[in-house]
């Protein structure tokens, strides 16, 4: 059975799955104080909302059973409607866990525990022994590389938190919470850390700069806007009126009004973003364990998750066009399944390794990260970058600026606007600066596509996957690019690609342009290499490059 405090966190998430339905009563009861509805509707829906969010989680921590069997996790949970899932150690893609406050005390954590493919595949465990990560992770390095696993005392001992097996595998929270004066923590001697410190570690200020270098804080204006819109219904009248009230009077005085208040919002929207990314991302630490890459994260919730090495398919780095000025850039990996228990961090993967770090230090940070990628920087003179999109910008261009021309015009003569039935010409400057937006973002395509095919060492070894950090992956490919105004570099694998399709069309084919699409086997990240424009001779050597046999 799950840790009691499992029944705790069932009923947190049974709490907050209802918080809107639970204001809409608030509502219905504000209605029937004002004698819209007979009182026993009112007070039945209130008592049937209160038990089916105290019911619920009793049931579903009552049924749920784990078990570590001789080569897989099986996971058994519900009453009525039963389902069992297993996961086998060697199919193990990640380990998450999370550890929030009131756990901390009792090392116990959740557990979420992912296998290739969509989340839909995941077990997590709501409450368990955070000595059950370290035995998960050790099951699957045991199965990786086909060493036999013994069941019966040590599983059994994880799984109910025996005090030998917590001495013997130490817990999580000796690894996520160390400090700047200790060394690294003790671990078993087949997971032994290559150093006595994290390969990163990202300071307050590093944090901060990641907070207002980010454009998620405009996003989180639109959900605090609709959670005020929401407010509204529960808040008295009078109270609305005046603040409403209150805010037309201080715009009307001006145009520095206005501007003093939008400042003061962006402010504020800044302080938000800074206080919530501390939250997530105080004490950022990222670990290399033998084959392992472990992240930890968290001010109040210590978060760590388990990252195979074996699994990564790619390396992202982005620089965003806040960031660029500032040579600040991010980093994520491409991963064959995507992390689960992360929709909590908005979007902020736990695959997003380094969240801002300087473009001067990164692939340093990164070969010390992982040495057998051997990441190089674009443009390193070893393997310089062919820039696919050089001379193509008109292509580029065309298609964006003639379409916002069109639609500018139609605009501006009434044929597609109208209010109250007049022509509304000044709106055609949202077509324009629609376009406008299209191609810059398409120009900034053509400078920065490209491509480097990396050359592997005559020692490099051929195998899909090894653990041996001293030898570089073979078969790799550096590719450039933009998404949006975001500027990306990307290495990956020839195994990781599954296909090349080129396409053009009759008035390109003759001048030997063409369109180039590589789908890539990755959940998380980009998920296909992509030239918007290219000459034949590059669509030819990266057809090349892909389909030629493997070397032995």
């Amino acid at each position: 059975m799950l840790h009691p405090l499992g029944l705790l966190v069932a009923l947190v998430q049974s709490i907050r799955a209802i918080i809107s339905t639970f204001i809409s009563l608030l509502v219905v009861f504000r209605l029937l104080m004002e004698g819209q509805f007979p009182s026993w509707v009112t007070w039945a829906i209130i008592v049937a909302g209160v038990g089916l969010t105290i019911v619920e989680p009793i049931i579903r921590w009552a049924s749920t059973r784990y078990r570590l069997g001789v080569d897989s996790l099986q996971f058994r949970s519900g009453l009525f409607f039963r389902k069992n899932r297993t996961i086998g150690y060697g199919s193990i893609h990640a380990i998450s866990s999370s550890s929030p406050v009131y756990m901390q005390p009792f090392g116990i954590v959740q557990l979420t525990v992912s296998a290739a493919g969509a989340t839909d595949t995941d077990i997590t465990l709501d409450a368990v022994p955070a000595a059950l990560q370290l035995e998960l992770e050790r099951l699957r390095a045991q199965a990786r590389t086909g060493e036999a696993i013994t069941a019966g005392t040590t599983s059994t001992a994880v799984t109910q938190g025996s005090p030998s097996i917590a001495a013997a595998v130490p817990s999580t929270s000796s690894l996520v919470t160390p400090s700047p004066s200790q060394s690294s923590p003790v671990l078993p001697s087949d997971a032994r850390p290559e150093s006595n410190a994290p390969v990163f570690r990202a300071s307050v200020r590093d944090i901060t700069l990641f907070a207002v270098t980010d454009l998620g804080f405009i996003a989180a204006a639109f959900v605090v806007f609709g959670f005020v819109q929401n407010l509204q219904d529960m808040l008295p009248r009078d109270w609305v009126r005046t603040a409403e009230r209150s805010v037309g009077d201080y715009v009307a005085r001006g145009v520095i009004s206005i501007v003093m208040l939008v400042l003061v919002c962006v402010i504020v929207l800044m302080v938000v973003s800074v206080v919530t990314s501390l939250l997530r991302f105080y004490g950022f630490e990222v670990w290399r364990r033998g084959d392992d890459l472990v992240v930890v994260r968290g001010l109040f919730t210590r978060r760590t998750t388990t990252i195979p090495v074996s699994r990564i398919q790619s390396i992202v780095v982005r620089q965003s066009l806040l960031r660029r000025p500032f040579h600040l850039c991010s980093v994520g990996l491409g991963l064959s399944s995507s992390v689960s228990g992360e929709s909590e961090e908005s979007g902020i993967s736990a695959a997003r390794i380094l969240p801002v770090i300087g473009t001067g230090r990164v692939y340093d940070v990164l070969t010390a990260m992982l040495p057998e990628w051997d990441p190089r920087e674009p443009g390193d003179a070893t393997e310089p970058i062919h820039r696919t999109g050089r001379g193509l910008l008109r292509y580029y261009v065309t298609t964006p600026i003639v379409v916002a021309l069109v639609a500018a015009v139609a605009v501006g003569t009434g044929v597609i606007v109208t209010v109250s039935g007049a022509p509304s010409r000044w709106l055609f400057i949202v077509p324009l600066a629609i376009g406008a937006y299209w191609t810059a973002c398409r120009a900034l395509k053509s400078r920065t596509e490209g491509y480097a095919i990396l050359p592997d060492r005559p020692d490099a070894f051929c195998s899909s996957d090894s653990s041996d950090p001293s030898e570089p992956l073979p078969h790799r490919i550096l590719v450039t690019g933009a998404k949006g105004l975001t500027t990306f570099a990307m290495t990956t694998r020839r195994s990781r690609v599954q296909s090349i399709t080129r396409s053009t069309t009759p008035w390109r084919e003759p001048r030997g342009i063409e369109k180039a699409e590589m789908p890539l086997f990755v959940m998380d990240g980009i998920s296909a290499l992509r030239f918007t424009f290219l000459h034949r001779s590059d669509a030819e050597t990266l057809d090349a490059w892909l389909t030629r046999p493997a070397a032995r």
